[in-house]
């Protein structure tokens, strides 16, 4: 019987391998070490960080090691699950003293939220949104209305963000039904113009002052942000808060990816290929392309909640066009179409953004000729989309072929 931990080589002789789940634990600790890394250590050397994993990204998929990171993640997927929330909420431990860099965290996972969200549209459907800071507003302005104006719990304040986001993806994405490339591209960059002026022009919510004093999240009258003193140690008022986030941010990974292989994803992608076609085929273009623009407005409120409750001021000047650019540049930087890899241009771009914070005046300039060299030497991203395995994502076998039939009926 043949040893699963061994396999031969050229020569005959047996070669020790890793066992399957030492290997994926260690790939999950690989990833968020360099993640903590990258947010620990000084400018200079997480920059440094940055560029060299960026390009053993584009080496490891180049030469198809990354698909086999992929098949050993789907083997092994409970154990690939548990494992990277157990590293991932190992981080905001390290990152407990450390104030800025828990920011730096916190503002990662808001904005992958965000992303995960344009990639509904952009990645799986390919309709080109250039409104998602606008929709990341509505659900800010939601949480600082209830909170401030009615003095209504910010949790209330979620509910509201979650629920009027929706809406304005059904209201928004009604007109833009007959639109399609070009055309959409117009429609919602012209609605996020309007967004940002339409703000600045209500006095109600703060006019182009914004909105302050807007509540945290609590529970039980438990901030989320506050720093607390636990044994002598004090540890930064993004700890907790960065925790939930974290689960947030899993909740709507899970989300993401079980859309991404369900019919709905794959009607998405049919759409994205060609939309006649998918007529032809029975598929209800209108309502999947709503579908698109509802889900990612919610997981766009949600980030745009979150980022209110954090920073307790939501203003015109944190949802304008440019914050928009930047969303699309991190979808197009880690993948579009695949989770995993918005998560990794999400954490990699605001990195990259909250370490050259003394450089903000090149900032734009920094994000253009990073977006033309993924899009020269890796158009589709660092991780772009797999085919879906679904036999191993459910362990389920293909029937077996003629052959094999009559091969196991001479042997019965």
């Amino acid at each position: 019987m043949t040893d699963l931990n061994r396999s031969p080589d050229s020569s005959g002789s047996q070669v020790v391998r890793m066992p399957e789940k030492i290997l994926t634990i260690a790939c999950n600790l690989l990833v968020f070490t360099l993640a903590f890394l990258m947010l620990r250590l000084p400018y200079k050397f997480s920059l440094t960080l940055v560029a060299l994993v960026i390009v053993a990204l584009l080496y490891i998929e180049r030469s198809g090691a990354i698909n086999a990171v992929f098949s050993l993640y789907i083997r092994n997927k409970k154990l690939a699950a548990l494992s990277a929330i157990i590293f991932m909420l190992a981080i905001p431990v390290l990152l407990a003293r450390f104030r800025y860099q828990s920011h730096i965290a916190v503002m990662s996972v808001i904005y992958a939220m965000v992303c995960l969200g344009v990639n509904f549209q952009m990645g799986s459907a390919n309709m080109v949104n250039f409104a998602p800071a606008a929709f990341m507003g509505i659900g800010a302005y939601s949480m600082g209305v209830v909170t401030v104006k009615l003095g209504v719990s910010p949790w209330f304040g979620l509910l509201a963000s979650i629920i009027l986001c929706a809406a304005a993806g059904l209201l928004i994405g009604l007109p833009t039904l007959r639109t399609k490339g070009y055309y959409l591209s117009l429609v919602t960059m012209a609605l996020q113009l309007a967004f940002t002026q339409l703000i600045k022009n209500i006095p109600y919510i703060g006019g182009p002052n914004g909105l302050s004093g807007v509540k945290a999240l609590n529970i039980g009258g438990f901030s989320l942000y506050k720093s607390y003193t636990f044994f002598g140690a004090k540890l930064a008022p993004h700890f907790f808060y960065l925790i939930f986030c974290l689960l947030t941010l899993t909740v709507l990974y899970y989300v993401a990816v079980r859309v991404s292989i369900s019919r709905y994803g794959l009607a998405l992608n049919n759409i994205a290929q060609d939309e006649i076609a998918a007529n032809c085929l029975g598929v209800n273009v209108s309502r999947y392309k709503l579908f698109a623009f509802l889900i990612g407005a919610v997981f766009c409120g949600i980030g745009g909640a979150l980022y209110a409750s954090l920073t307790s001021f939501v203003g015109p000047n944190d949802f304008t066009f440019a914050r928009s650019l930047i969303f699309i540049c991190m979808v197009i930087l880690g993948g579009m179409d695949n989770p995993a890899g918005v998560l990794v241009g999400a954490f990699l771009l605001t990195v990259i953004t909250e370490k050259l914070r003394d450089f903000s005046d090149y900032a734009q300039l920094i994000y253009a000729l990073l977006l033309v060299i993924i899009l020269v030497v890796r158009p589709s991203g660092l991780i772009p989309k797999r085919v879906r395995n679904y036999c191993a994502l459910f362990g389920r076998e293909l029937l077996p072929s003629p052959q094999q039939q009559d091969a196991e009926n001479k042997s019965s």
